[in-house]
């Protein structure tokens, strides 16, 4: 009998012991990820500005791809990058449109800084799921719904490609 429980409790302990490993392990390539997720970020944001050259909407959706990659395998929750890349395809169609309007390589394509203020809720939520994933998971949808609004109350005057982002397929 003694022999049993000396079994279970070793059993025990190394099963214990295995999950401890394993995720102490994997922390490095979980950073890796974030970080990968965040240069994925950085260069979609360097995409979304028009500059009235042809190949601007190719390397956009390209841009998007990496992104929606390097957020799956760093563990940002779907609805959060889905409502990421709707708001950058959004600030690129604004852009261009204020580019065709404005053609000045200094000052053309701009978006105003209330579009830009309120499409930063959607920043935000992917940096707090990179920087904080654990408590990230308790509070992102609330943020999300927080998100929409204020982008639904600042759009409600815009144009329409800025009125109907909710409505936009998220794939490209």
């Amino acid at each position: 009998m003694a022999d049993l429980a000396s079994l279970i409790q070793l059993l025990g302990a190394g099963s214990v012991g295995a999950v401890v490993t394993q995720y102490v392990s994997a922390g490095p390539e979980r950073r890796r990820a974030r970080a990968t997720a965040r240069e994925a970020m950085a260069t979609l944001e360097q995409a979304h500005w028009a500059h009235g050259r042809d190949n601007e909407w190719p390397q956009l959706r390209t841009a998007v791809h990496a992104f929606e990659s390097a957020a799956m395998a760093a563990g940002v929750p779907r609805e959060v990058s889905g409502w990421y890349v709707k708001t950058r395809v959004a600030i690129y169609l604004e852009s261009r449109r204020e580019w065709e309007r404005n053609p000045d390589p200094e000052f053309g394509g701009g978006v105003s800084t209330t579009y830009m203020d309120a499409f930063s809720g959607a920043t935000e939520l992917v940096y707090q799921s990179l920087w904080h994933p654990q408590r990230s998971r308790l509070t992102w949808r609330r943020r999300l719904k927080r998100s929409k609004e204020r982008t639904r109350t600042a759009a409600a005057n815009a144009p329409t490609i800025l009125r109907d982002i909710e409505d936009r397929p998220t794939a490209l």
